[in-house]
């Protein structure tokens, strides 16, 4: 037996636990299993026969690929596979994938806020190109996968090519957002397909682009309130606090940050007040360990991780009585046990001025209006749940 075959054989159990361990890791597991020195190359070429042996050679992978889509197209019809290839000299070559599973299209449509957080992550296997990512928030605020895609590069045309698919199986819901960091490829792609969403831009990677060229505590100390301010009033009084600082912060946010990423700005339909894409970054935490996959096993892989979810949702979701969602109780109870009330002056059936102090143990008057469940304060109409204002009327009167 050669060296090559040796080391196969002995790594195979340790590759399947191990998928993500590379050519070092595997010199030291046999040197440490077996008391022999390996020369690197060795290891290696070892660790590829074993991973042959499991996975299947990477050129197979792509014919595979197309017999994954045609597998899943018959077992759950709907679904929207799409594969494109690319001619390079006289052979056709695999170019990108997008795969939408039509529980996640019908789920997403039916069930969850019009809110879709897009990006990308680097593939660490022979295949070194971009897994991306449209991901969502249901109703009780768990991360929803609605599609993904692999493709080389992120590249306009990539992007547009995921975008327009996505759009295939999703159409324009009303209020439709999407959410992606500060890359302008992706910024034009989403413009481009989605010209009636609204464009939001992830607060915390404009925060980390913006504190490399800016810094200081007034910085530090107004940004992300300028973001969570759902008022004009309060946003322009914390962007003036910036401005008297450094006039030319302003520009630059303007310049270079043109898409909305502060709650002021967003729209009441959408009924979702997230500043980062943070939902994106849970699915890719998720999938890390899948990243040196081949392609074949990589969506299959990711398609196993999205039924096992709805499932396990499905469970939890049966053992719950009709009604509010239990995080959204969580929330509303947290917020009604942190009430500060000062007074409640009721003017109308439906209308009361409601005076709350502040974490600063400032007075802060709004009006509630519940019949159009909406407040001066604007947070019950971003979000969708009642304010600390609507509470405390609520909480005052116990026949309401």
């Amino acid at each position: 037996m050669t060296t090559q075959g040796w080391c196969a054989d002995r790594l195979g159990d340790w590759v399947k636990k191990n998928p993500t361990k590379g050519a070092k890791d595997a010199r030291d597991k046999l040197e440490g299993d077996f008391g022999i020195k390996l020369k690197y190359s060795k290891a290696w070429s070892g660790l590829k026969v074993a991973l042959d042996q499991i996975h299947g050679k990477y050129e197979e992978s792509f014919q595979l690929l197309f017999n994954w889509a045609a597998q899943l197209e018959q077992t759950s019809p709907g679904s929207h596979v799409q594969i494109e290839l690319e001619k390079i000299g006289d052979k056709n070559r695999f170019k990108r994938v997008f795969v939408a599973l039509k529980a996640c299209i019908d789920g997403f449509l039916a069930g969850c806020r019009p809110f879709i957080g897009v990006d990308a992550s680097f593939l660490h296997g022979k295949y070194t190109g971009q897994l991306a990512l449209a991901t969502g928030v249901d109703g009780h605020n768990w991360l929803y996968h609605i599609a993904y895609s692999i493709f080389d590069s992120e590249t306009e045309d990539n992007w547009t090519w995921f975008l327009e698919n996505l759009h295939k199986v999703i159409g324009d819901p009303p209020g439709l957002v999407l959410c992606s960091d500060a890359y302008k490829v992706l910024e034009k792609a989403v413009g481009t397909v989605f010209p009636q969403a609204k464009n939001r831009e992830c607060m915390r990677h404009m925060y980390n682009n913006f504190m490399k060229h800016y810094s200081g505590d007034v910085f530090t100390d107004h940004m992300y309130p300028v973001a969570r301010s759902y008022t004009d009033y309060m946003f322009k009084w914390h962007m003036k606090k910036l401005f008297v600082y450094a006039p030319e912060a302003i520009d630059y946010l303007q310049e270079h940050h043109g898409r909305i990423w502060y709650r002021c700005g967003f729209a009441e339909d959408s009924k979702c007040d997230y500043l980062t894409n943070n939902v994106s970054g849970s699915f890719n935490a998720q999938i890390k360990h899948l990243k040196g996959l081949h392609l074949h096993e990589l969506v299959d892989k990711i398609r196993e991780l999205i039924i096992e979810k709805m499932y396990i949702r499905k469970k939890l979701g049966q053992q719950w009585q009709d009604g509010i969602l239990p995080s959204v109780m969580k929330d509303l109870n947290l917020i009604s046990n942190n009430l500060k009330v000062v007074k409640v002056k009721v003017s109308d059936e439906d209308f009361a001025e409601v005076t709350l102090l502040d974490e600063w143990n400032n007075q802060m008057r709004h009006t509630v209006d519940l019949k159009n469940q909406n407040c001066s304060c604007r947070e019950w109409q971003i979000t969708g749940k009642p304010c600390k204002h609507a509470l405390a009327w609520i909480l005052s009167n116990r026949g309401m």
